[in-house]
């Protein structure tokens, strides 16, 4: 939840609290009915007072979407379950296991891992650049098995697929010797 939408939730809470609090002292106190009847009275037939439930109401569905949209993207990790209790990994891990095994594999640059969870197990996208003297087919079937074994073994968790993209020829520079 970003600054803007802290601010206006507090504002928000606020309002709803005091107008609640108002609303508690209604049935109890001739003097609150009457103020509320009253203030009642002023908002009707007006259309200026339909700003002030039309911004409340916007904000209220703005909080309903915030809170749908982080719910959703809670779900950064994949959970296993063992005879001992429930293991989560994030998908943070699984990229970088994923990463660090594509490097032990030469011919590949700047390797870039994303990992995207199945319903059995999960996929796992490899966006890479080659060197110019690389066999790309041997070299990104070799990364393809390096990175499955590795999480398979290390992680438990099921790998159905790597797909692999080579980008682009890597540019490599030589040391300037004098």
């Amino acid at each position: 939840m970003n600054i803007i939408d802290r601010v206006f939730l507090a504002l928000y809470s606020l309002f709803i609290g005091l107008f609640s609090l108002i609303l508690l002292f209604v049935p109890f106190y001739e003097e609150a009915y009457w103020w509320t009847s009253h203030v009642f009275d002023i908002y009707r037939f007006d259309w200026q007072y339909v700003l002030i439930p039309g911004f409340f109401f916007i904000i209220s569905i703005r909080f309903l979407m915030t809170g749908l949209k982080s719910h959703a993207s809670k779900n950064r990790s994949i959970v296993k379950h063992t005879s001992y209790g429930e293991i989560s990994i994030s998908l943070n891990t699984l990229e970088g296991m994923a990463q660090k095994s594509a490097r032990e594999i030469n011919g590949l640059r700047e390797i870039r891992a994303t990992v995207h969870p199945l319903a059995e197990g999960i996929l796992i996208h490899i966006n890479a650049l080659t060197v110019p003297d690389a066999n790309i087919p041997e070299t990104t079937v070799k990364v393809q098995q390096s990175i499955k074994e590795y999480i398979e073994q290390y992680s438990g968790i099921e790998v159905r697929e790597v797909k692999v993209s080579i980008e682009n020829i890597a540019s490599i520079s030589k040391g300037r010797v004098e």
